[in-house]
């Protein structure tokens, strides 16, 4: 009953606020055919000629102008109304009469470019011998040869840019039980031209991914993001999508998301997800069907492992759905006897 109150007097502050608006313009309307009509009185009145034809001018003359700057004074008279309900609401706000029910977030400058250009500046300090060594040992860790526990207790050096730039030594939500090397424009340079296969990891909370039980959700999504519903709201989801293979260059297509039917969609070239990282946000968003909520979206893409094929890929690629029988279906079984879909 509360809301419903509250939504009346909502509605009748509105209804209110939309008839003084009215009654202003037909004011002013009025005052400025008076101002006009006026001036013509005073030049027309001295001149003897027939009423009739000035009259007839008048209007014609009057209506050519509303005509002409309507346009314009509409324009004035919008931004006039913004900036007062924009000064109204710092007045209501000073006075605690109003309250800040909810802040949508526009970052203009991305935290994303920002981590990349910090990363690749402290990597390219290093000495040339160093870091020549860095980067190769990245790419060869890329390729499926991760250094062996001695390594990493003695070499220090090569232990913090695995932490930056692997995703199997990550911290949580860029962390992931694969040794995939981030693509920057100094990591590119390492296995440019060789056969890649690229990966986009994305992070949010999980009560972004989760219908609104309102408004609901703007298309079908994938069975694994329906299964979010039963995680708490501010647990971390993060999601690894294998999106394409290619050469490490920078025209090539990488797929920032794929729909139900896992078809690859929002196909951008690998320079736009790699200087654009906001793409990558819009993206995810719109395969959760909650595009809304595309600047609370987090990633850290995109990554790559060199010379070693996606068997996931291979199948999502296969035009025959009956080759899905081949692959290994305990662990989706299982999901759905622990959640109730099957017996």
């Amino acid at each position: 009953m509360a809301r419903l109150i509250k939504h009346e007097a909502r509605t009748r502050l509105h209804e209110r606020r939309r008839d003084i608006r009215r009654r202003a313009a037909e004011e002013r309307r009025r005052r400025e055919e008076r101002s006009i009509r006026t001036l013509f009185r005073h030049i027309v009145g001295r001149i003897d000629v027939k009423s009739s034809f000035w009259e007839a001018f008048k209007e014609n003359l009057l209506a050519q102008l509303r005509k002409t700057f309507k346009h314009d004074l509409d324009k004035l008279r919008e931004e006039a109304e913004e900036t007062w309900e924009k000064i109204t609401l710092l007045r209501d706000l000073a006075r605690r009469r109003a309250k800040i029910l909810f802040v949508v977030e526009h970052p203009f400058f991305f935290k994303n470019k920002h981590e990349i250009a910090v990363r690749d500046r402290l990597l390219l300090s290093l000495p040339p011998d160093v870091r020549d060594y860095i980067i190769n040992r990245l790419i060869d860790v890329a390729k499926g040869n991760p250094p062996s526990p001695e390594e990493l207790q003695q070499d220090r050096l090569l232990r913090y840019f695995l932490r930056l730039y692997i995703a199997y030594y990550s911290d949580f939500p860029c962390k992931h039980r694969s040794y995939m090397v981030k693509i920057t424009p100094v990591t590119v340079t390492g296995f440019l031209g060789q056969r890649v296969t690229y990966y986009v990891l994305r992070w949010t909370e999980a009560k972004n991914v989760r219908a609104d039980p309102y408004l609901g959700r703007s298309r079908p999504v994938d069975f694994y993001i329906s299964l979010i519903r039963y995680k708490p709201d501010e647990d971390l989801w993060n999601s690894l999508l294998v999106a394409s293979e290619g050469t490490g260059d920078y025209t090539d297509t990488v797929p920032l998301a794929r729909d139900h039917m896992r078809r690859p969609e929002y196909n951008v070239p690998l320079r736009r997800a790699l200087f654009q990282p906001h793409w990558v946000k819009v993206a995810l968003a719109k395969m959760a069907g909650r595009p809304e909520l595309a600047t609370v979206m987090s990633h850290c893409s995109v990554y790559c492992r060199v010379g070693r094929l996606s068997k996931t890929l291979k199948w999502l690629e296969e035009p025959e759905k009956r080759f899905w029988g081949r692959r290994p279906r305990r662990r989706i079984k299982d999901v759905l006897y622990y959640k109730g879909f099957r017996v």
